[in-house]
């Protein structure tokens, strides 16, 4: 578990390595932007064919309601009751029942005040969502890495 903000970002990092510096920036600037907005909230970061970030306000995955997706070549910032946000701009894409997501290309795509809009609206689903379940509980970052 890392305890800091800072700590966080040097492990992130670290799983990042194999990235090219642009989709690490890109991953990092999406991260800080869900951070400001959100607070004190807990996140879950998984060492997979990508590096994922979940944001949850119960320390729960299930119970999320933003991810990040840093993939080789780029970041998807993910919504996860994305179909219920209020997307005048169209920006979100994806088919699923409840899941959109948005392709970062650059830094400045997380500052766009269209995106800052639907993190804002995805942080309100996620403290909602944390009330109905028994409350906001401390913030912790916990980090699953692959094995093998």
């Amino acid at each position: 578990m890392a305890k800091s903000k800072s700590q966080t970002e040097l492990v992130l990092r670290e799983l990042m390595q194999d990235r090219t510096e642009d989709v690490v920036s890109i991953a990092l600037a999406a991260r800080n932007a869900v951070l400001k907005s959100a607070g004190e909230c807990s996140e879950i970061i998984y060492e997979t064919y990508c590096i994922s970030n979940a944001f949850t306000f119960t320390g729960k995955q299930g119970q999320g309601f933003i991810h990040i997706a840093t993939y080789a070549q780029h970041v998807n910032l993910g919504f996860d009751r994305g179909m219920e946000l209020d997307d005048p701009d169209e920006l979100l894409k994806g088919t699923g029942k409840l899941i959109r997501h948005i392709r970062l290309t650059s830094i400045a795509d997380v500052k766009q005040k269209a995106v800052i809009r639907l993190i804002e609206q995805a942080v309100a689903q996620g403290r909602a969502m944390a009330e109905k379940k028994g409350g906001v509980v401390e913030a912790q970052v916990t980090i699953k890495r692959r094995s093998g």
